[in-house]
C-alpha cells in the first residue's frame, strides 16, 4: 500500500527580551525571528503528517 504524505514540521527557538510587559516582548520577538536564523539555533518541537490523498485525516508524532 502506499501512502502520499505531507510532514509539518514546527521547528522553535529560545529567546530572552527584556521588555516593559509581554506585548512588548512579543514584538521585540516577532522581530528577531524576521531575521534569517541558522538551523543550527532551531529546535525541532513537533512533527505531524496531513495524509494527502485521504484530504483531512491527521496524526500527531513527538
Amino acid at each position: 500500500m502506499e501512502f502520499k504524505l505531507r510532514a509539518n514540521i514546527v521547528m522553535s527557538k529560545e529567546l530572552t527580551v527584556e521588555a516593559e510587559n509581554f506585548k512588548d516582548a512579543m514584538d521585540k520577538a516577532k522581530a528577531m525571528m524576521a531575521e534569517p536564523i541558522p538551523d543550527k539555533e532551531m529546535t525541532m518541537t513537533k512533527v505531524y503528517f496531513d495524509d494527502i490523498r485521504m484530504g483531512d485525516s491527521q496524526f500527531y508524532v513527538g
